[in-house]
């Protein structure tokens, strides 16, 4: 197996829960609607919302792009297995993207605690 890319994101439970409070458009515009049925499935609280919201940004850092310039948050689905084991299913420009540098598989880490939320993101 050999590591293609490696992303990190940490982000601020308080800054989520507080997107979260004003409206469901960051809901709608970050998360897919199966990530969103998931999230509802869970009782997603805003930890839960966070650690996913780094999740996606870890994508990007590992492909080495930021959002925008035809990368959307929509573009990158964080699930989870049956044995609640979190992974990544990509789609559009970011999964072409992944493709082409030859991606066959993701490995995901999400945590929360203290206020933060943070992922880890390794592309093989």
């Amino acid at each position: 197996m050999s590591i293609l890319g490696h992303g990190i994101d940490l982000v601020d439970v308080e800054e989520i829960a507080t997107l979260l409070t004003l409206s469901d458009d960051f809901l709608n515009r970050c998360f897919t609607d199966l990530e969103r049925q998931r999230l509802a499935a869970i009782s997603a609280n805003p930890e839960r919302v966070a650690a996913r919201f780094a999740a996606k940004e870890a994508v990007l850092k590992a492909l080495g792009k930021g959002f925008g310039n035809g990368f959307s948050f929509q573009d990158i689905e964080v699930l989870n297995l049956s044995s609640g084991a979190p992974y990544v299913v990509l789609h559009g420009p970011t999964r072409e993207l992944s493709d082409s540098i030859g991606v066959s598989r993701w490995l995901v880490s999400l945590s929360h605690d203290g206020g933060k939320a943070i992922a880890s993101v390794i592309a093989t």
